[in-house]
């Protein structure tokens, strides 16, 4: 006696079409949901900003009660860079000064692009006339010339901005 046991139908046909069925209510709700996600993700990103800010070095120099602060800027970075923006110098490679910042201001930005072990930077320059303070308001007085890091805050900018900037400069013919 052969067993004909391809031939059987666990359920039937009405059975089969309901649980092969995707309730179209459950997919409208989900991709409203989806939808809603994504707007307001890209919503949040046009309103909300943050300051972008560039770390390099700086130099500080002092001669008499004058110091003469150069913030290296990287070539890439300077349209980003703007006379007045703030500068905050910070000792913390200096032994004993990890906490001591200044901050300051850039004052003048030569369009005189240097070249040194394969960088490309502008040296943006800070001329202070009286004493040279902290922020924690004590006075440094400078006996040699000394490298410290620098942070440049430039303007706050919305993350959608920053992801279209490049695409608006490619149409425009900007680098």
């Amino acid at each position: 006696m052969a067993k004909n046991t391809d031939n059987i139908e666990l359920r039937s046909e009405k059975v089969r079409n309901i649980i092969g069925q995707i309730p179209p209510r459950i997919i409208r709700i989900g991709i409203t949901v989806i939808f809603i996600v994504i707007l307001g993700i890209l919503t949040g990103t046009y309103f909300f900003k943050y300051e972008y800010t560039i770390e390099t070095n700086a130099t500080i120099e002092q001669e008499n009660d004058t110091t003469f602060i150069q913030v290296i800027v990287p070539a890439n970075e300077l349209n980003k860079v703007k006379k007045g923006h703030k500068v905050i110098l910070s000792f913390g490679n200096i032994q004993n000064l990890y906490n001591q910042r200044i901050e300051t201001e850039i004052q003048k930005i030569p369009n005189t692009i240097q070249i040194e072990k394969k960088q490309g930077f502008y040296l943006a320059k800070i001329l202070i006339t009286n004493n040279l303070m902290t922020t924690e308001n004590e006075t440094i007085v400078l006996l040699e010339k000394v490298e410290v890091k620098a942070k440049i805050l430039t303007d706050k900018i919305s993350f959608f901005e920053r992801i279209i900037r490049p695409f608006k400069n490619i149409m425009n013919g900007k680098d």
